[in-house]
């Protein structure tokens, strides 16, 4: 897949949803050209994933991680999460945006952007967010080892009864 998959505009998407498919490492946007400052902003939580170096000690060290993603579903699973966190966790926007294709040591895989009046919710919207990314969204990681190449098993997210708007804390 070449350049980003758009996010086009969809009738069913509220604004201040964004989900997006880039190829290879995530660049971080332009600050300055941010869409979404307003005066009623009071928190926006930042969530950056990047490749890290490990070793593995029958591969050797890890070179990069290889994306496959199938992008129609993969976007529509990034729209419908956020905006369903858009309107249960009471946040102002939510972008996610991840990576197709080699991501490099040191680059960024996945990147979302919670917004909300007050910081507890750009949080959680941030957390809840990557951890329904991980399991519902339909995007698949091979691990690029020095010596052979593996499939990574799904990852489990940490439990927290405080992602859960409706549970009890």
């Amino acid at each position: 897949m070449n350049g980003p998959i758009p996010d086009s505009p969809d009738p069913d998407t509220p604004e201040g949803v964004h989900a997006a498919i880039e190829s290879g490492g995530l660049r971080i946007p332009d600050p300055r050209r941010s869409t979404w400052v307003d005066a009623g902003i009071g928190g926006e939580c930042v969530f950056r994933g990047r490749t890290r170096p490990e070793t593995h000690p029958e591969h050797g060290s890890l070179i990069a991680l290889d994306y496959e993603v199938h992008p129609t579903l993969a976007i529509r699973s990034l729209r419908t999460i956020a905006r369903e966190l858009l309107e249960t966790l009471d946040l102002t926007m939510l972008s996610i945006r991840h990576a197709s294709g080699l991501v490099a040591i040191g680059e960024i895989s996945v990147e979302i952007v919670s917004v909300a009046a007050h910081r507890d919710a750009a949080f959680r919207g941030c957390r809840a967010a990557i951890d329904r990314l991980k399991r519902e969204t339909p995007i698949w990681k091979q691990e690029r080892w020095e010596r052979a190449a593996t499939w990574s098993p799904a990852a489990t997210p940490i439990e927290s009864t405080h992602l859960d708007p409706g549970a009890p804390a």
